[in-house]
């Protein structure tokens, strides 16, 4: 799966390529298969509108995931889904619970990214079982500080 990253200026280069490998962790056994997986850095606004427009929630939020009806043979090129990632919420969010911008999103892009692969968060159940994957996934690819990552 080809994952590409936008717009994630304000984490720089470093910071897209984790966001991208954050993704495709995320992915699973899906990352070997064809498509591309989009990962968006957008305006308040711009996430606002496509939760307003698609989902009629009118209201902001951190993160919200489109995937696209996929025939079975799919091209390599065709379109697996978009990850948006709000970047004015996510900084806040970052500053609220004490961590980095790069730590919050490589846990929303793993948020995302796990919605497209079937988790939901609708449930108290599935939301437990999500966060317990999502934690563990952002848990391996930005260990604590003063730790290094098990290869």
């Amino acid at each position: 799966m080809k994952i590409t990253v936008v717009g994630a200026g304000p984490l720089g280069a470093a910071g897209s390529l984790l966001v991208g490998k954050a993704a495709k962790a995320a992915l699973g056994a899906k990352a070997m298969a064809p498509g591309e997986l989009c990962v968006v850095f957008a305006s308040d606004a711009q996430v606002h509108s496509l939760n307003k427009r698609f989902l009629s929630h009118d209201r902001e939020t951190d993160v919200i995931s489109f995937n696209y009806p996929r025939p079975k043979e799919a091209a390599p090129d065709s379109p697996f889904g978009d990850v948006y990632i709000s970047l004015g919420v996510a900084k806040r969010q970052a500053k609220a619970l004490g961590h980095s911008l790069e730590k919050e999103a490589v846990t929303l892009a793993v948020h995302g990214t796990l919605h497209l692969v079937g988790y939901d968060d609708a449930k108290p159940a599935d939301k437990a079982r999500m966060f317990k994957r999502q934690d563990a996934l952002v848990a391996a690819l930005l260990p604590p500080r003063g730790k290094t990552k098990k290869k």
